[in-house]
């Protein structure tokens, strides 16, 4: 049986293509949103942990310049102690001698992290120091570890805010040891003063390599600023008031202290609303804390790259998708044309000769299984020719459309109307009771055909010899019911035309065949 594709289920099989074409791009880009999630959330991992690593190296690497600095300061503190000395005037003889400042000097060129090393009076007076002999006047009882060194008993060593070199611009700060005397009265203070540029050199080579906009910072225990990079003096030796170093310290065995944070960086007062990532760490055996901080166009950068692959492989395959949509429907589409085209009258869109065909040999096999009746009708135009010779075919055309439409209102939705070419037309009509039914309908599309139909200006004018023939009073097949059919609209016409003839089988013996 031959078959084709309906405009209806063009239509909605079109509509299916569209349908699973956007599912794919929805499936595609809903897969390039989760990858690009993932990709972040791993990349952004990554980089906690790389952060976290390099807070640990910094740690280490401080805690070991710090212990050489305080080995340093311990063997100048044993050549003190050896001496047994016992009151201020004993400390003052023995530490301003030459061979102190031998000693003081030797201990700090011995040591590259070392600046200076001095031995300080309980006035606050330099008594001697590794820059030079003799001692100039100098007086550092203002500073912070001479305060605290001479008001408390403490044997710790005390770790002194950054001071910055007048003659070099250096910044350097200071380990001290507060020198007791017999009776623990306070006799002055030794102290070696480690420069920052150890630790800046060192920040600067790996700030560089972690992107523009990282910083490095080194605090003391109390979250005053030692020396960061890049360097920003106004703030060394001011305290930190930010609460993110404390929060990434409270995290260290949770996710290695990384934390992440907009709000107004402490050394960086025009950073608003800049995201970064943050680790800082305690140094061990010393009150000292690194950090290290990236913002987030650095630690997400591999992600902004990546994420472009990912999007830029999506937009291929959303254009492959489109593309293979269109060109998919363009064929199904042109195909169905095709097929109906095959099926179907150009002119008047009915069902062809094929197509007709198929439809009466399918309403007969349901007549069979429901053992019910259908009609068939054959339809020929009186006058066609006429009017193409007077009118022109561009008139016969239309007249042809017109009565095709007239045909389709005259009958039900399930009828089904064909036109076998030129003036002729068919009709099936299933599930009819009786005879008197198909001349019924058949009269319904004489009269409607016979009407006038407006062509423009002009009003043409036609009729129709109808002949019909019943299954199965009729035939049992399509050839014979429409070969019935057929004889008995030649006897319409035999009979003047306009007329209805049903077929009965004294048709067969010799009727009259008429021409239009």
């Amino acid at each position: 049986m031959t078959g084709f594709t309906s405009p209806i289920m063009v239509k909605r099989n079109s509509r299916l293509i569209i349908l699973i074409s956007a599912l794919l791009a929805l499936i595609f880009v809903a897969n390039a949103l989760v990858s690009a999630y993932l990709l972040r959330k791993s990349t952004i991992q990554d980089r906690s942990e790389q952060l976290a690593s390099l807070t640990v190296i910094l740690a280490e690497h401080t805690s070991q310049i710090l212990f050489s600095a305080t080995a340093v300061l311990q063997s100048i503190l044993d050549v003190v102690d050896l001496q047994k000395i016992s009151t201020e005037k004993e400390y003052r003889d023995f530490v301003t001698k030459k061979d102190q400042f031998n000693l003081l000097q030797d201990k700090t060129k011995s040591n590259p992290i070392l600046d200076v090393a001095t031995f300080i009076g309980d006035d606050g007076r330099v008594l001697n120091f590794s820059r030079s002999y003799p001692t100039p006047d100098i007086n550092l009882s203002e500073r912070d570890y001479f305060q605290y060194l001479s008001a408390h008993n403490d044997p710790s060593t005390f770790y002194s805010v950054p001071v910055q070199n007048k003659g070099t611009g250096k910044w350097v700060f200071y380990l001290a040891h507060r020198i007791n005397g017999a009776n623990g009265q306070f006799l002055g203070v030794v102290l070696v003063g480690v420069s920052v540029e150890v630790f800046s050199s060192l920040y600067q080579r790996i700030a560089g390599n972690l992107g523009e906009g990282s910083a490095i910072t080194l605090y003391r225990k109390d979250k005053t600023l030692l020396t960061r990079w890049p360097l920003v003096e106004e703030y060394i030796g001011k305290v930190n008031p930010n609460p993110m170093i404390d929060d990434s310290l409270s995290q260290k065995d949770v996710n290695g202290g990384v934390i992440f944070a907009s709000s107004i960086g402490f050394s960086r007062q025009n950073a608003l609303n800049v995201k970064r990532m943050l680790s800082y760490r305690a140094v061990q055996n010393y009150p000292f804390i690194v950090g290290a901080v990236v913002p987030e166009s650095i630690y997400l950068s591999n992600w902004y790259r990546g994420v472009e692959g990912v999007f830029l492989a999506t937009g291929l395959s959303l254009i492959a998708i489109f593309l293979g949509a269109w060109i998919l429907l363009r064929a199904y589409r042109r195909n169905a044309e095709n097929q109906y085209l095959a099926h179907h009258d150009s002119l008047t869109g009915l069902p062809n000769r094929i197509l007709f065909a198929d439809r009466l040999e399918l309403a007969i096999g349901v007549c069979k299984r429901n053992d019910s009746k259908l009609a068939v009708l054959f339809i020929d135009l009186d006058n066609l020719k006429l009017i193409n010779d007077i009118n022109g075919h561009k008139a016969g055309d239309w007249l042809l459309k017109e009565v095709a439409q007239r045909i389709k209102s005259s009958v039900r939705e399930a009828d089904t109307v064909g036109r076998l070419g030129g003036d002729e037309f068919v009709v099936i009509l299933p599930g009819l009771d009786s005879e008197a039914g198909a001349i019924k309908v058949a009269e319904k599309i004489r009269q409607s055909v016979c009407a006038f139909i407006l062509c423009g200006d002009e009003q043409l004018l036609t009729s129709a010899s109808i002949g019909i023939a019943l299954y199965p009073d009729h035939g049992l097949n399509e050839v014979d019911l429409m070969n019935h059919a057929d004889v008995a609209m030649y006897e319409a016409k035999a009979s003047g035309k306009n007329a209805i003839k049903v077929f009965d089988d004294g048709l067969m013996l010799g009727p009259q065949m008429a021409s239009s």
